[in-house]
C-alpha cells in the first residue's frame, strides 16, 4: 500500500478576508453589536447567579423535612 496524499492541489484560502473587506463604518457597527452582546451576556450570567443563590437559600429554609431529606441524599 502506498501512503501518498489524496490531493496534490494547493489549499484555497478563505473567500472572506475580514481585514480588507470591512469598511471602517462596518467595523464600528460590528464592534458596537459585539460590545452590547457581551454586556447582555454578563448581565444574564449575573442574574442567573443571583437566582441560583436565592433558590439555594430557599431550599434550606423549608424546615426539618427538607433538612432530613438532604441528609439522606
Amino acid at each position: 500500500m502506498c501512503s501518498s496524499p489524496k490531493s496534490s492541489r494547493a489549499v484555497k484560502k478563505s473567500a472572506i478576508n475580514f481585514d480588507n473587506e470591512l469598511t471602517q463604518q462596518q467595523r464600528l457597527r460590528f464592534a458596537a453589536k459585539a460590545n452590547l452582546a457581551q454586556e447582555r451576556k454578563e448581565q444574564r450570567e449575573a442574574a442567573n447567579k443571583h437566582y441560583a443563590k436565592k433558590q439555594a437559600s430557599k431550599k434550606q429554609t423549608k424546615g426539618f423535612f427538607a433538612w432530613f431529606e438532604q441528609l439522606l441524599a
